[in-house]
């Protein structure tokens, strides 16, 4: 049987610093070479994703933990947060003094008092050097005021002065509020998104669109937002560098990423 893989990016696909190994790049493109379809499964906005990482070559997208799909070039599904909601949540962020990025397709939204603090964590987080920081900056940047974002998918938060839980029983109504993928970033960060959007929904909508079984079904991740993508999956596998909490909820550990995970899965599960 074909299989359809879906991979998450950071802490997956990629390590920290966003430095992709070249045994994943094989792994993906041989994999596609041998008939299996591979996608991206990502809390990432279409807009976040390094070209670097769509040149390697991908069969489709879901993005925003689940709020954005495509295949094949095709746009699926793409359900933003109401701006009534996104109104409110930008309110409780400003009046709480919390670092917030606005994601959507076309890019990312920010304060620019922010910036610079953003700038300040990514350049903190393991020593990294300039051109790595230089190469995040261009993801996370302002592109115009917060006022002017629309088609919200999700909002990251950092330097927070309120709690994950505190955050969400505000908002609990409409939206998750979860800690970060990133867990390098220290203090209170996280992501808030639609309650009804996760990504194994993302999942089962490009399932039904292409015709295939869940038991076709690989998944790849190591954050908080990969629970309910492991869960679907009919073989559900975690990074070696994932945290403990997803490792409970997944079928398999393989290896790190550094220490080749992907390829390491790929060879085990016949895809290459």
């Amino acid at each position: 049987m074909k299989k359809i893989i879906f991979l998450d990016i950071d802490g997956t696909l990629c390590d920290i610093h966003g430095t992709v190994p070249q045994s994943a790049i094989m792994a993906v493109q041989t994999a596609r070479k041998n008939g299996h379809k591979v996608y991206l499964c990502t809390g990432r906005s279409k807009g976040e994703i390094y070209e670097k990482i769509f040149d390697i070559g991908f069969d489709g997208l879901i993005g925003a933990a689940g709020a954005y799909v495509e295949s094949d070039n095709e746009v699926l599904y793409h359900k933003s947060i109401d701006d009534n909601t996104i109104h409110s949540l930008v309110e409780y962020l400003q009046e709480n003094k919390i670092v917030f990025v606005l994601e959507t397709n076309h890019g990312v939204f920010m304060q620019n008092n922010d910036i610079k603090i953003l700038e300040e964590l990514f350049k903190a987080i393991k020593g990294e050097s300039r051109n790595e920081s230089e190469e995040n900056m261009g993801i996370l940047k302002s592109i115009g005021n917060v006022s002017q974002a629309s088609e919200v998918n999700k909002v990251l938060f950092f330097c927070s002065s309120k709690s994950i839980q505190e955050i969400q029983d505000q908002f609990k109504e409409n939206l998750l509020v979860m800690p970060s993928s990133i867990i390098d970033f220290g203090g209170i960060s996280g992501e808030i998104s639609d309650k009804n959007i996760n990504k194994s929904t993302g999942i089962q909508i490009v399932l039904e669109h292409l015709g295939i079984t869940r038991e076709a079904v690989i998944a790849m991740g190591d954050g908080p937002n990969d629970v309910e993508m492991l869960e679907f999956a009919n073989i559900g596998i975690a990074m070696g560098n994932a945290l403990d909490q997803l490792k409970q909820h997944a079928d398999e550990v393989t290896d790190s990423v550094s220490e080749n995970g992907i390829y390491n899965s790929f060879k085990k599960h016949e895809l290459i």
